[in-house]
């Protein structure tokens, strides 16, 4: 590209739309980072469409003025010069790590990398039947370092279709004698139109993935430089702080999940940044806030803050820091925007302001992104399976930074009664706000009590001061419920917020060797959940709930020493040890919080679908098991309690349900949101409100 032409490629520079970058990208950071009043945050990738398709259609109609054509091989050595220098470096760091075994989450990471790489990762997600809404419900030990490649995929798509259909459309234009904002608007409209049908025909996932649903937030920016180019709108005073307060309403007032965004009204959420990039084409208060200096900066390294964001995120863990809160969300701020700097100072202008030939570009793109394809051969397949849903093991909080810290009450003005229905039923138009807040989730509660029968009264939950805290403990079951918890706790975040403290194999009863581990070191994880992160999560979470779930493992025959050999359930010595450690658990929990305390009765494992005979499927060792709970929550009646999962997923039918326990022990993620959302949640809250009556909160 000569110099000439790269002059004729530019437009004037504004530094107020630096400052949008800047307050996008907060918008997302905060949306990532776990801040509940920017539920709606994921709307600042909205606001980069938008602006986006209003600085490349800019240079373009400057291009198209100036020498009456436009040269697309200039125009994408421009956009891979810009683009794919941090972008390598981002997706060659994360395959790298993942070598190394860093991303235990990402059991797709492989599918990933090579998807974020040909710039299809929102198609790889879609047809993949992954939700947005499922993603962002889990935390950052269970999230792929690349769950934002879907939105840069989506421009990406855009950059390489539009210079060639700009230049056929303001030729078709100029040779008819109509104005590109006609044409472009046309051409708006229809894409608008699109959205809502996508919605419509394939749900809310497409609605939210697909390019077609999302191309016209991109055409509206297109529209907003091809009108102010032909003069056919003129900023007023009100545009600019009006859509200033729009865009950042949208991102403290958009539902987390649900509503207009998933339904195919983002070209309607959209005029708000049109508004704001229209109003600052003049000089007024909202230009002169967006041209500060540290917004201004902030936006410069906007893309690399964003690329980097969130492995930095998915790695810098709470385990990992020592870390929670704001602190942790500081530190990785911090270290995100120390990577952004770098990069862009290191990397990305030094190679943007390169004078290289076309061909040099095209042939450096190609052999920086061959070696990321290798480096993608590199990552090991993942061995988690089906229920794990991308769960690492250990403590993974979805608490809110900014939760309350007021002791969970009652508030004795409201309360709720919920009459028994069938556990399927739909909510009729009657339902007390609380239940419509919860859904199918509050009538599956007063369908089976806690004991997994009908109810012979009416259940009633109080209205609590604000989300009740669970804390999930216990082994890969626990595990694999827990995934159905978060989920739901995600779509009703006024309701609960789930962690969990959970490892493969992790039972509450101590000690010895398990014949059947077959060398699997499942004990020192299982050590360090118990010891360490339990007691962490306790200290810093402030539970109201601890849920406790083990299925086989504190059945399974062991051997504490060679002298007693390996001992059962049948032995009165197991008994004694079983009944010790689950006491020692009850007691490490109540002595540390105020947490009440749910023992889960678990689902009966089928032996059949697994085709394994073993003593985990004896019904006496089982009964064993759940005596020695029993015994604990007799102990602990005011702290501690016992819900019957195993009765509520044989009353419903769910527990021999090939197709929800796949292999007879764990649920399906599919299954669990099932399971937590018509059930288990609202038992768990249920209990939550029954702690709150006993130590004297209550109404």
């Amino acid at each position: 590209m000569t110099p000439s032409s790269e002059s004729r490629a530019r437009i004037p520079y504004q530094p107020a739309l630096d400052g949008v970058r800047a307050i996008a990208v907060v918008m997302v950071l905060l949306f990532h980072g776990g801040v509940s009043w920017m539920g709606g945050g994921y709307f600042g990738v909205s606001v980069f469409f938008t602006l986006s398709g209003y600085l490349i259609t800019s240079l373009l109609v400057r291009e198209f003025e100036s020498t009456q054509q436009i040269a697309p091989s200039s125009f994408y050595v421009r956009r891979a010069k810009r683009l794919l220098p941090a972008s390598l470096v981002c997706l060659s760091a994360v395959a790298i790590l993942a070598a190394n075994d860093v991303w235990t989450g990402a059991d797709q990471l492989k599918r990933d990398l090579l998807g974020s790489l040909a710039q299809v990762a929102n198609w790889v997600r879609l047809f993949a039947g992954e939700s947005y809404i499922d993603v962002q419900s889990k935390t950052a030990g269970l999230r792929s370092p690349l769950d934002h490649y879907w939105s840069l995929a989506i421009e990406e798509q855009f950059y390489w279709l539009w210079p060639v259909a700009f230049w056929a459309l303001a030729r078709w234009a100029r040779s008819r004698g109509w104005s590109m904002t006609r044409v472009i608007g046309g051409c708006t409209l229809m894409a608008a139109a699109c959205a809502p049908v996508i919605a419509a025909a394939w749900g809310s996932d497409a609605a939210y993935w697909a390019t077609p649903a999302r191309a016209s937030e991109i055409l509206l920016g297109a529209l907003i430089a091809v009108a102010l180019a032909e003069q056919r709108i003129r900023p007023a005073r009100w545009m600019a702080p009006a859509g200033l307060v729009a865009v950042v309403g949208l991102g403290l007032f958009l539902p987390i999940s649900g509503g207009p965004a998933y339904s195919g009204a983002f070209p309607l959420l959209a005029l708000a940044s049109v508004a704001l990039l229209v109003g600052l084409q003049r000089s007024g208060t909202v230009t002169t806030v967006l041209g500060w200096r540290p917004f201004v900066a902030l936006g410069r390294i906007s893309y690399g803050v964003y690329l980097y964001h969130l492995p930095i995120f998915v790695y810098l863990t709470a385990d990992r820091s020592g870390l929670d809160g704001w602190r942790l969300l500081i530190a990785r701020l911090g270290l995100t925007v120390a990577c952004s700097v770098a990069s862009y100072f290191v990397i990305e202008r030094p190679i943007r302001r390169a004078t290289w030939a076309g061909a040099r570009t095209a042939t450096v793109a190609v052999g920086a992104s061959m070696v990321v394809v290798v480096l993608a051969f590199t990552v090991p397949v993942s061995s988690a399976t089906y229920w794990m849903a991308s769960a690492a093991a250990g403590s993974r909080a979805a608490i809110p930074l900014d939760e309350p810290s007021a002791p969970l009450s009652a508030m004795s003005a409201s309360t709720t009664s919920l009459a028994p229905r069938t556990a399927k039923s739909e909510p009729d138009s009657t339902t007390s706000t609380v239940a419509v807040t919860m859904g199918l989730a509050t009538i599956g509660s007063a369908t089976i009590g806690v004991d997994g029968t009908a109810p012979t009264t009416a259940a009633v939950l109080p209205v609590l001061n604000r989300p009740v805290r669970i804390l999930v403990v216990g082994d890969s079951t626990a595990e694999a419920t827990s995934n159905g918890l978060i989920a739901w706790a995600w779509t009703n975040p006024s309701l609960a917020r789930v962690s969990v403290a959970a490892s493969p194999g992790c039972g509450f009863l101590r000690g010895g060797l398990v014949a059947s581990d077959n060398g699997v070191a499942f004990q020192p994880a299982c050590d360090d959940v118990l010891d360490k992160q339990l007691p962490r999560a306790l200290r810093r979470q402030r539970p109201d709930v601890v849920m406790l779930m083990v299925t086989a493992r504190d059945i399974s025959p062991r051997t504490w020493s060679a002298a007693e050999g390996e001992l059962t359930t049948a032995d009165p010595l197991f008994v004694s040890r079983l009944e010790h450690d689950f006491s020692a658990i009850q007691r490490l929990i109540t002595s540390s919080s105020s947490a009440q305390v749910v023992w889960i009765r678990p689902p009966h494992v089928d032996p059949y679908w697994a085709h394994v005979e073993s003593p985990v499927t004896d019904d006496h060792a089982h009964a064993v098991v759940d005596a020695a709970m029993t015994k604990v929550i007799g102990e602990n009646s005011s702290r501690a309690e016992l819900l019957d999962l195993r009765a509520w997923t044989e009353n419903d039918g769910i527990s021999f349900l090939h197709s929800a326990r796949p292999d007879g022990l764990h649920f399906t993620p599919s299954a669990a949101t099932d399971v937590a959302a018509r059930w288990l949640g609202p038992q768990l809250l249920l209990a939550a409100a029954r702690a709150t009556t006993k130590a004297g909160t209550g109404p």
